[in-house]
């Protein structure tokens, strides 16, 4: 019995110390331009991406002494949907969301490459048809999901002062449409491009 908790307590203060040998943890925000559409099988030829934004806070946590390796949770209100045009209008599905990407980050010198899941929560949106001058909204989504998993992957360049700039994919595995039959739901996913700006408080 002495012996385990020996070994846990070991365990515990070599975990600690190699923990303040490494960088402390950063705190920022993020903001940046959308561009979303939607992907797979199902999705109409003639359906376009269409401009949002993004914002919220996102955290690095290093997981080595030299910080090449991070770890880069967020938390982001993002735009996402499509648009389809037509001769004297367009129909617009506009969808917001939550996302919450956890991220493994490589930092080699000032490029930075990242990448891992992201879950994602709908908070709102509408349909829009507009017909000449006249916009029909339409608030009832319950065609789509609330919740989604999918991905993010990116790559950028960041500087000593904390700043960042890249660009980002993300994308659904998580169908859009709700089905009692997830296999009867169209083949349609979110899919989203973003240019990314983030600033960091107290990097150095």
């Amino acid at each position: 019995m002495k012996k385990s908790l020996f070994l846990v307590l070991f365990a515990f203060l070599t975990t600690v110390a190699a923990q303040a040998q490494m960088a402390a943890p950063t705190f920022g925000v993020r903001v940046g331009a959308n561009y979303s559409g939607f992907s797979g099988d199902d999705v109409n030829d003639d359906m376009e991406r269409q401009f949002g934004f993004h914002g919220g806070l996102t955290a690095n946590f290093p997981l080595t002494d030299d910080g090449f390796l991070s770890l880069q949770p967020e938390v982001l209100y993002s735009m996402k949907g499509s648009k389809f045009e037509f001769n004297n209008g367009d129909f617009k599905t506009k969808l917001s969301y939550i996302d919450v990407p956890v991220l493994a980050r490589i930092n080699a010198g000032p490029l930075y490459f990242e990448g891992g899941p992201q879950f994602s929560y709908r908070i709102g949106g509408e349909q829009e048809n507009t017909v000449g001058s006249v916009t029909v909204t339409n608030d009832d989504l319950d065609q789509y999901r609330k919740t989604a998993f999918g991905y993010a992957a990116g790559v950028g360049i960041g500087t000593p002062m904390g700043v960042s700039i890249g660009v980002r994919y993300n994308g659904d595995f998580t169908k859009l449409n709700d089905a009692d039959n997830d296999a009867d739901a169209p083949e349609i996913r979110n899919s989203v491009f973003m240019l990314t700006l983030a600033y960091s408080f107290g990097a150095r």
